[in-house]
C-alpha cells in the first residue's frame, strides 16, 4: 500500500492507527486538523496528544503537530487550540431535558445566594417573554441567603401581572406571585391533598410558598404548549447544554417525549446525541413501548442523518423509581434517620414489583435505571436485579446510590450493574443536612464513588439536572474536590472518596457511551470515532486545581462540525 508524502512522514504509531481505522489505500486530505492542543483522549492507549484530524465527521489521526499539519491541504480548516484543553464531547448520564426546559425559556434561579439577584433576573425573564405567558423555572434556595423564605410580594414588585411560578432547588415547594394565587384560587381555606401545605403569612393570607401538592392548585391552570412551543423549548434547551460542552446524554422522561426528540431530529435540528429511558413499571405498557422504539428508529433511519453524524437518537431503557431523598427523609434506609429516631423511609414498591418490571424490559431489549437513594432501597434493587434480570446487550443501572451497604458494592460488581452517580448531589449535602439525616457512622459509606471504582463497578456520572447544575466542569471539580460550592463544612468532605479528573473525565464520557450501543463509535478521541470533542477556554492543570472553577467551554463539535462557540 503506498501512502502519501505527508503520512509517511508520520511516527509507527500514528500510522498503524490510520491503518487500522479503515484499512483504505490511502486517507484523503482532512477537513479539519486541530494543533498546538492540551488533548486528553480518555483512550488508554494514547491519553494525551497536540492534535488531531478529522474527516468525513470522524477522527481519523491523532498524534503530534507536525504529523497532523501533514495531512492538510488547501482547503483543510485548521483551528489552532493555543495550548487550551480539548476533550471528548461530555455525555451526561443521568438528565431530565424536558423537566429543565423552563429553566432554559424561563427563569434559572440556582447557586444564586441573594433574593436581590432572583429578582433581577426574574424581570429580565419577564422582559423577553410573550404576553400571556406564565414565567416558570427556578432551583432558589433560600438557605444560601438570608434563610427565610420569599413572599409572593417580592415577586410583584417586579411581575405584577403574569402567573410566576417557581419550584424551589429541591423540587418540593414552589414561590409564586398574587397572579399564580389569583389563578389558582388560593385561599387560606384551600384545601390540598395529604402532604400538601398553603403556608401563610403573619396575616393569615397565603404567603406566595405553597408544599408539595399544593402546588397543583395552580399547575392544574397551566396552559397546554402547543407541540411548536415545546419543541422548540426542546431544542433550546439542547443547545443549551451544547454550550457546557455535552454532546450526549441519558435522557429520562415520558414515553411520548422521545418522539419530540425523533421530530426534531427529522428536521436535521438534533444537536446532541439522546439514549433515551422512560418511566415506566407496568410490564404490559413496557412490551408495548417496542412499538415505538421501532417508529423512532424508522424515523432516524429515513432521516439520513445517521450516516452523516453517526447515532443521534434510540429509545434505549425505562426508569423506576424505588424511594425518594434524603433532604425530606423520603428515602428509604436500613436504620432509622439519626434526627428522626422511629422512620428509615419507605420503599415506593416491592422487590417482586420492581423485578416484573425489571424482567419485562429486560426480555423485550431495554435495560432498566432504577433511582434508588438509601441503602436500604439500593440493596432492595439489587436483589429485584437478582430475581428478575434478563440478557441483553446493554447493562442494568441504579441511579443516585448516595448510601450503600459495604457488602452490597460486590454486588454491583458480580451482577454487573453500573453505578450511576452524580457528584453535585454529594456537595450540595455538605454542611447543609447530610450528617443530620445519617450521623457520622453512615458518612463513610455516602456517595462512595471511588470504593466503586476500587471494587470494577462501571461508574458513570451525571448531573441529574434540572436538580444540579448541568456544567460538567462544575461536577468533575465536585468529583475530584468533594468540597461544598457554598463554602460550608470544614474543607473536603471524605476526601478518601474523591476521584482523579481522569478517572472524573472517563466517568463523564466514555462511559456514559458504554451504557449505550454506541461505545465503540462515541465517547473518547480515538481514530475512527465521530468527532465528538469540547475546546475549554483555557488550559487545565495536570494534576487538576481548584482553577477549573473559573474555566468555561470556547467551543463544542459534534461529528466534527461545530454546535456551539462562545459568544
Amino acid at each position: 500500500m503506498k501512502l502519501p508524502a505527508g503520512i509517511r512522514a508520520m511516527g509507527a504509531t500514528s500510522v498503524l492507527a490510520i491503518m487500522a481505522f479503515a484499512a483504505q489505500p490511502a486517507l484523503a486530505a482532512a477537513d479539519l486538523i486541530v494543533v498546538n492542543g492540551d488533548i486528553r483522549t480518555v483512550d488508554p492507549a494514547k491519553s494525551k496528544a497536540q492534535a488531531f484530524a478529522v474527516e468525513d465527521g470522524k477522527f481519523t489521526a491523532i498524534g503530534t503537530d507536525d504529523e497532523i499539519k501533514a495531512l492538510a491541504d488547501a482547503d483543510t480548516k485548521v483551528i489552532d487550540a493555543g495550548g487550551k484543553t480539548i476533550t471528548p464531547g461530555f455525555i451526561d448520564g443521568h438528565t431530565h431535558l424536558a423537566f429543565g426546559m423552563d429553566m432554559v425559556t424561563g427563569v434559572d434561579l440556582s447557586y444564586i445566594p441573594d433574593k436581590k439577584t432572583w429578582l433581577e433576573k426574574i424581570k429580565e425573564a419577564d422582559a423577553r417573554l410573550p404576553k400571556g405567558a406564565w414565567l416558570s423555572g427556578g432551583g432558589w434556595d433560600y438557605t444560601l441567603g438570608e434563610g427565610k423564605l420569599p413572599t409572593k410580594e417580592d415577586i410583584d414588585a417586579v411581575v405584577p401581572d403574569r402567573v410566576v411560578i417557581l419550584r424551589d432547588i429541591d423540587f418540593h415547594s414552589v414561590w409564586v406571585n398574587s397572579k399564580a394565587l389569583e389563578v389558582g384560587g388560593i385561599t387560606a381555606k384551600s384545601e390540598v391533598s395529604e402532604g400538601g401545605q398553603v403556608l401563610l403569612n403573619d396575616k393569615g393570607e397565603p404567603s406566595g410558598i405553597l408544599l408539595e401538592s399544593a402546588k397543583d392548585l395552580v399547575e392544574k391552570h397551566r396552559p397546554t404548549l402547543t407541540e411548536a412551543e415545546r419543541r422548540d423549548g426542546l431544542i433550546e434547551t439542547m443547545k443549551f447544554a451544547n454550550s457546557l460542552g455535552i454532546t450526549g446524554v441519558n435522557d429520562m422522561g415520558d414515553l411520548a417525549a422521545v418522539h419530540d426528540y425523533a421530530a426534531i431530529a427529522a428536521e436535521k435540528k438534533l444537536p446532541l446525541r439522546v439514549w433515551y429511558g422512560f418511566f415506566e413499571g407496568d410490564p404490559k405498557v413496557i412490551a408495548g413501548a417496542v412499538k415505538d422504539r421501532d417508529e423512532v428508529a424508522k424515523v432516524m433511519a429515513d432521516s439520513g442523518e445517521t450516516e452523516k453524524k453517526g447515532p443521534l437518537l434510540t429509545l434505549g431503557y425505562t426508569k423506576s423509581v424505588m424511594d425518594g431523598v434524603l433532604s425530606t427523609r423520603t428515602a428509604y434506609l436500613h436504620q432509622d434517620y439519626s434526627d428522626q429516631h422511629g422512620w428509615k423511609g419507605k420503599p415506593f414498591e416491592t422487590t417482586e414489583q420492581l423485578a416484573a418490571a425489571i424482567r419485562a424490559s429486560n426480555e423485550n431489549g431495554f435495560p432498566t435505571a432504577v433511582h434508588a437513594i438509601g441503602d436500604g432501597s439500593v440493596s432492595m434493587v439489587l436483589d429485584a436485579f437478582t430475581q428478575g434480570s434478563a440478557p441483553r446487550a446493554q447493562p442494568n443501572r441504579i441511579e443516585h446510590i448516595e448510601v450503600v451497604e459495604t457488602a452490597d458494592i460486590k454486588r454491583f460488581k458480580d451482577l454487573g450493574v453500573v453505578a450511576s452517580m452524580q457528584p453535585n448531589h454529594a456537595t450540595g449535602t455538605i454542611g447543609k443536612y447530610i450528617t443530620e439525616r445519617i450521623g457520622e457512622g453512615r458518612e463513610p459509606r455516602a456517595y462512595v464513588w471511588h470504593s466503586m471504582l476500587d471494587a470494577g463497578v462501571p461508574l458513570v456520572f451525571g448531573s441529574d439536572w434540572p436538580t444540579s447544575p448541568l456544567s460538567p466542569l462544575t461536577q468533575i471539580n465536585d468529583a475530584v474536590f468533594r468540597e461544598s460550592p457554598f463554602g460550608l463544612g470544614n474543607g473536603p468532605w471524605h476526601p478518601e472518596q474523591a476521584v482523579s479528573f481522569d478517572q472524573a473525565l472517563h466517568a463523564y464520557t466514555q462511559a456514559g457511551a458504554d451504557m449505550t450501543p454506541w461505545g465503540d463509535q462515541i465517547g473518547s478521541i480515538s481514530v475512527g470515532k465521530w468527532a465528538d470533542f469540547v475546546v475549554i477556554d483555557g488550559t487545565l492543570a495536570d494534576p487538576l486545581d481548584r482553577s477549573i472553577r473559573e474555566r468555561k467551554v470556547e467551543a463544542t463539535y459534534l461529528a466534527g462540525n461545530e454546535v456551539y462557540h462562545k459568544p
